[in-house]
């Protein structure tokens, strides 16, 4: 399979936003940076507190992964949506399929992606 789009590089120097963000205690740095052109998110880099972790690594493949992504038009709200979610409140365990309410991000990739999003509706 050949890829038909053709990755635009970015200038060296561009507008950014960083922003710490905590899930489940794990505190990172998420920042987001921005086509100088369009303003719109063309990139995410993501840093664990703990460096050189696995957990860092995983964050870093992630951020790559989703970078590509925006660069290919896929907005951050579609990642967002597919990504695991948990109540945001407790719940018994037999209704955690139909649980209402507000869920949250079950990982720091989702948190990111809604940080991405919120940028995408403003």
């Amino acid at each position: 399979m050949t890829s038909t789009s053709t990755r635009q590089r970015l200038p060296n120097r561009r507008p950014a936003h960083t922003e710490a963000l905590e899930v489940g205690g794990q505190v990172f740095t998420a920042t987001i940076g921005f086509d100088p052109d369009t303003g719109q998110a063309c990139e995410l880099f993501l840093d664990a507190s703990k460096r050189d972790s696995m957990f860092g690594a995983m964050l870093n493949d992630a951020a790559v992964i989703i970078s590509i992504a925006l660069q290919n038009g896929v907005p951050a709200a579609a990642l967002a949506k597919s990504v695991g979610r948990l109540p945001a409140s407790p719940v018994a365990p037999v209704d955690l399929d139909y649980a209402p309410g507000q869920k949250v991000p079950a990982s720091p990739i989702g948190a990111a992606l809604d940080l991405l999003r919120r940028f995408e509706e403003n």
